[in-house]
C-alpha cells in the first residue's frame, strides 16, 4: 500500500520529529502528521499555558511553515483526544495546557503569568447524590512571589 504525504512532510522526513511524542499521539489515536507533532512538542516543551496565537507565533519564528488555522485546528484535535486541556482562565481566551493530572492554576494579576500549583494541594471532591464529575478546573488570581 502506498502512502501519500504532503510535500511539506518529505521536506521533513520522519526522522526529524521527535519518537516520544509521535509515540504518545499514536497511543491517543492521533496520527503523527509533523504539525501535530510541533505543536504537541510545543506544549510539552514550554508549560507556560499559551494561547494557540502564542504557539502559532513561536513556531513560525522556529521555522515551521505552519497556518493559523491548523494551530487552532490541531488544538482542538489535541483536547477532544485528551491530549491536552483547554482553559478558560480569562472569559474571551483559551490557553492549553499538557499536563493531564489535576492541579490548579494561579494567575498573577500583576504580569500576567499562570502558574501549575502542587498537584497534591487539588482537593479530593465527592459528590453525594449520584453526581458524576467530568472536570473540574481551579483558577486562583492574585500576586506572584515575582510581583510582590
Amino acid at each position: 500500500m502506498l502512502t501519500f504525504y504532503p510535500f511539506w512532510f518529505r521536506k521533513l522526513s520522519m526522522s526529524t520529529m521527535k519518537y516520544s511524542e509521535s509515540e504518545i499521539l499514536l497511543q491517543h489515536g492521533v496520527r503523527p502528521l509533523l504539525h501535530r507533532v510541533e505543536v504537541y512538542r510545543y506544549l510539552l516543551e514550554n508549560r507556560v499555558h499559551p494561547t494557540a496565537d502564542d504557539i502559532y507565533t513561536a513556531l513560525t519564528r522556529e521555522g515551521v511553515s505552519i497556518a493559523r488555522s491548523t494551530v487552532y485546528n490541531i488544538l482542538t484535535l489535541l483536547v477532544e483526544n485528551n491530549l491536552v486541556q483547554a482553559l478558560s482562565i480569562e472569559e474571551k481566551e483559551l490557553r492549553y495546557d499538557a499536563c493531564m493530572t489535576p492541579h490548579i492554576h494561579f494567575k498573577c494579576n500583576q504580569c500576567g503569568e499562570i502558574y501549575d500549583i502542587n498537584e497534591g494541594l487539588f482537593p479530593s471532591i465527592d459528590l453525594k447524590g449520584g453526581f458524576q464529575i467530568d472536570s473540574v478546573e481551579v483558577t486562583i488570581k492574585g500576586t506572584c512571589p515575582h510581583c510582590l
